[in-house]
């Protein structure tokens, strides 16, 4: 049986963690089923199994995994079919994808849905949330929060995707893998929280829409923060 572990609001079918939706669009991929283990930010003893405290954990019998990438990488060497990176040159080539968008997509997003995430968590995990957070801000929630300004850099960091999603369906050619899955993560993180700071008729809005409608199809509709 395969469980993934990860991060969910008051509500346990509500998922927001973007790394935990990389891991889940790649099991979808797979066509591996799994059962969703919903932890809440002060679950985190629940966790030592793993021996590091962050979500996604994937746990495949006796096999523990956690990082998304890392879980890419165990799920193409554990399940060869329908390979999600293909071979080591695009694996090495997915890590530097994944280290330029941590510049571009996540600062922007985290701006304008910080409140969002505040509003939707469990409230025996807000006081954690508001201190981890402001100290690494290194000011208050909503002092940082500022969804038009996130949104201005959201936008900034998506004409190289309208770009390329112009030419072709996915990031990775003719059909969707990961690094639609590592980008995608981010859209469904909002998604999720009951936003789309992105235009419908977008290239971008186009590809993530196609995804989102793979997944419905096959998992059902995402629940999504009111």
């Amino acid at each position: 049986m395969r469980e993934l572990y990860e991060l969910c609001g008051a509500e346990p079918e509500l998922v927001f963690s973007p790394y935990c939706w990389r891991v889940r669009l790649a099991l979808l991929h797979k066509g591996l089923s799994f059962v969703s283990r919903p932890l809440r930010f002060t679950d985190k003893a629940q966790l030592a199994f793993s021996g590091q405290p962050l979500v996604p954990v994937l746990r495949d019998g006796e096999a523990v995994v956690s990082d998304s990438l890392a879980i890419f990488r165990y799920l193409d060497q554990r399940y060869p079919a329908k390979p999600l990176l293909g071979d080591a040159l695009s694996s090495a080539r997915l890590g530097l994808i994944d280290q330029l968008i941590q510049h571009s997509l996540p600062a922007g997003l985290f701006k304008a849905l910080v409140l969002r995430i505040h509003a939707v968590i469990d409230p025996a995990d807000h006081a954690y949330f508001r201190q981890s957070r402001e100290q690494k801000l290194g000011l208050p929630l909503e002092e940082f929060a500022d969804p038009v300004a996130g949104q201005a850099s959201l936008q900034q960091a998506l004409p190289p995707l309208n770009r390329l999603l112009a030419t072709q369906a996915y990031l990775d050619g003719s059909a969707p893998a990961a690094a639609d899955y590592l980008v995608a993560g981010f859209f469904f993180w909002a998604w999720s929280l009951g936003e789309q700071p992105w235009d419908s008729d977008s290239p971008v809005g186009a590809w993530f829409q196609r995804l989102l409608g793979q997944y419905e199809a096959q998992l059902g509709p995402v629940k999504r923060a009111a």
